[in-house]
C-alpha cells in the first residue's frame, strides 16, 4: 500500500513539476533571450536559435527548484484538501512514509541546483558573452558608428570612415582614412591623421586585447608644441570592454577554489599589482637618477637609440611620485650620429607613455630651451626627448619582487618621501603607501568576494533540499489545493531564505560584516531546518 501511494504521489508531483518548470523556464528564456537581441540589434536566425539554446539552460537552473517547490505543496496540499491523509492514517500508514517522493524530489532539486550554479551557468554565461562578442566586425562597426570612436586602453581614441574597413581576417582589422587622438589621463598629447592602422585581436578567458601600428602619421605633439610626421607607430596591448566583464559570480566552483588559493591571478588583483609594481619601478628609477646625480652632478641616459648627458646646478624629487627636477640644465643628445646641445632653465625627467613598468620610458621635458646644432642655436619653449627604453637591470629588478615584497613598506629598498608620523602631522600621504594600501584592498575584497560567492551557492543549493520538504508539510497543514495558496506557501518560505542569502553575501563582501554576513547566509538554513523539524514532529502527528 504505501508503494502505491507513493507512485501515485510521485506521477502526481511530476506532473506538475514538469509543466511549472517548462512555463517557467520560457518565460525567462524568452526574456533572457530578447534582451540579448536588443544588445546585439539585429540578428539572423540562427543567431537568434542558438542564442535561446544558450539562455534555456540557464533559465532552468534557476527555475528548476520553484517547481520543485511548489508541485510539492500543490500535490500534497490537494491531498490533504481531499482527506487523503486521513483516510491513509485510519488505515494505519504512517505519513511520513509518503514523504519519501518529496526527499527524492528535494534531494534531486538541491543536486541539480548545486551542478548548474556551479558549472553550466557560469560555462553558459561565458559561451553566451564570447558569442555576443565574437564578431571582431560586428564590434568595429558598432564603435565606429559612435562619436567617441574606438577608445583603446584609455590611451588612443580612433574615427574612421567605416566604410574604409577592411576584415582581412577573423582577428584582424585595417583602417583606412583614420584621425586619431592619444591621451594622457585627460590630457590630448597628440592628434592627427594616419594613412592606415592594423589591429590584432587576442580574446582569452578574461578579457578582449587590441594591439597593432599606425603607418604614415601626421601629428601635433603638444608637450613638445609642434608638428611632426612619422613613418610608423606601435599601439601596445590595450584591452577592450566585453558585454559581460568577468566578474566572480561568473566563475565555477573549481575556478572559485583556484582563485581562492591565488588571488593574484584575478583580472582586478593583478591589474592592482601591476599598478603597484610600476609605481615601485618609478621610485626606484628616480631615486637612482638622483643617487647618480649627487655622484657627479650629472645622469647618463642611453638606449638602442641614442645616449644623453644631462647635468644639472640642482636636482630635487619631484612631490608625489612626479619625476625628477632639474635647474640649470645642459644636455647633450647623440642620436643617430647627430649631436644637439640643449640648454634650459629647468627640466624635468619622469617616466611616461606606458600602462606597466616595462612599456615605460624615460623622457626629459625642457623649458625654455635653447638648441644648438652646430653653429645654429634655435630658442623654443618647452622640448621634449625620448622615450628611452628603461636598462633590463631596472626592469629585471622590479620583475623579480613577488607579490608579498610588493605590499611590505621597505621591500623595494626605495626611500620614502614622508615617514608616517609626518604625513599624519601634515595631513599627507606617500602615494605609494596609498597604491600598497589600495591593492590591499583589492586583495582582500576579492578573497572575501569569493569566500562569500562559495557559502552562498552552497547555502542556497541546500535550502532547495529544506524548503522543498518544508513546502509539502505546509501544503498538508494549511490544505493548499489552491493554485494560490501552494503559491503563497512556496513563496513565503523561499523569499525569506533568499532574502538571508542575499543579505548575508553582501555583507560577507565587506571586511568589517564579513563574519556576520556568512553566519546570516547560513541563519536561512537554519530556520527552514527547524521549521521543517517542527512540522513533521509535532504538527503531522497532530
Amino acid at each position: 500500500m504505501p508503494w502505491t501511494l507513493q507512485k501515485y504521489i510521485f506521477r502526481e508531483m511530476g506532473k506538475t513539476f514538469l509543466l511549472t518548470a517548462a512555463a517557467l523556464t520560457g518565460i525567462l528564456g524568452l526574456g533572457g533571450g530578447v534582451l540579448e537581441m536588443i544588445k546585439l540589434g539585429e540578428v539572423t536566425p540562427g543567431q537568434l536559435f542558438r542564442m535561446m539554446g544558450l539562455v534555456l539552460p540557464v533559465a532552468a537552473a534557476l527555475t528548476l527548484p520553484i517547481a520543485a517547490l511548489f508541485s510539492a505543496a500543490a500535490t500534497y496540499g490537494r491531498l490533504s484538501a481531499d482527506n487523503e491523509f486521513v483516510a491513509c492514517r485510519s488505515s494505519g500508514i504512517n505519513l511520513h512514509v509518503l514523504f519519501f517522493p518529496t526527499v527524492v524530489l528535494s534531494l534531486a532539486s538541491a543536486v541539480v541546483t548545486f551542478a548548474f550554479i556551479n558549472f553550466l551557468i557560469p560555462g553558459m554565461v561565458r559561451n553566451l558573452n564570447e558569442f555576443i562578442g565574437a564578431d571582431v566586425g560586428a564590434f568595429i562597426q558598432q564603435k565606429l558608428n559612435r562619436p567617441r570612436g574606438i577608445t583603446l586602453g584609455g590611451r588612443y581614441r580612433i574615427y574612421a570612415d567605416d566604410s574604409a574597413v577592411d576584415f582581412a581576417q577573423s582577428d584582424r582589422v585595417v583602417l583606412s582614412r583614420v584621425a586619431f587622438v592619444e591621451v594622457d589621463g585627460e590630457e590630448w598629447v597628440r592628434y592627427g591623421t594616419a594613412r592606415q592602422i592594423s589591429l590584432r585581436f587576442d580574446r582569452d578567458e578574461v578579457r578582449l586585447r587590441a594591439s597593432g601600428s599606425m603607418s604614415g602619421l601626421s601629428f601635433y605633439d603638444r608637450r613638445a608644441g609642434r608638428f611632426a610626421d612619422l613613418a610608423e607607430q606601435n599601439i601596445p596591448p590595450n584591452e577592450l570592454p566585453t558585454l559581460l566583464p568577468p566578474q566572480i559570480k561568473f566563475l565555477t566552483l573549481g575556478e572559485l577554489f583556484n582563485y581562492w588559493a591565488d588571488p593574484s591571478r584575478w583580472h582586478q588583483v593583478a591589474d592592482a599589482f601591476a599598478r603597484l609594481r610600476t609605481s615601485i619601478g618609478k621610485r626606484m628609477v628616480y631615486d637612482e637618477l638622483l643617487a647618480d646625480w649627487n655622484n657627479d652632478k650629472q645622469i647618463a641616459l642611453s638606449d638602442v637609440a641614442g645616449r644623453y648627458t644631462v647635468r644639472a646646478e640642482k636636482a630635487a624629487r619631484i612631490p608625489r611620485d612626479g619625476g625628477v627636477e632639474l635647474t640649470d640644465v645642459t644636455v647633450d643628445e647623440e642620436r643617430q650620429g647627430r649631436r644637439r646641445t640643449y640648454t634650459a632653465k629647468r627640466a624635468t625627467i619622469d617616466l611616461s607613455q606606458g600602462d606597466t613598468f616595462e612599456q615605460s620610458g624615460l623622457q626629459i621635458e625642457l623649458f625654455e630651451v635653447h638648441m644648438r646644432d652646430g653653429t645654429t642655436s634655435v630658442p623654443r619653449v618647452k622640448e621634449m626627448l625620448g622615450p628611452m627604453t628603461l636598462s633590463p637591470q631596472w626592469l629585471q629588478r622590479v620583475a623579480n619582487l613577488s607579490e608579498n615584497d610588493l605590499l611590505r613598506e621597505d621591500a623595494s629598498g626605495v626611500q620614502v618621501e614622508l615617514s608616517p608620523q609626518r604625513s599624519r602631522a601634515l595631513g599627507l600621504t606617500d602615494p605609494l603607501s596609498e597604491r600598497r594600501d589600495r591593492a590591499r584592498d583589492v586583495l582582500g575584497a576579492v578573497v572575501r568576494k569569493i569566500i562569500a560567492t562559495i557559502h552562498e551557492r552552497t547555502a542556497y543549493s541546500i535550502s532547495v533540499f529544506g524548503l522543498v520538504i518544508l513546502g509539502a508539510a505546509l501544503g498538508i497543514v494549511f490544505r493548499g489545493s489552491h493554485v494560490l495558496m501552494a503559491f503563497g506557501i512556496s513563496f513565503v518560505p523561499s523569499l525569506i531564505v533568499i532574502i538571508t542569502i542575499v543579505t548575508g553575501r553582501q555583507l560577507a563582501s565587506n571586511a568589517n560584516t564579513h563574519v556576520v554576513g556568512l553566519l546570516l547566509i547560513w541563519a536561512g538554513i537554519a530556520v527552514v531546518a527547524a521549521l521543517d523539524w517542527w512540522t513533521l514532529a509535532r504538527v503531522l502527528r497532530r
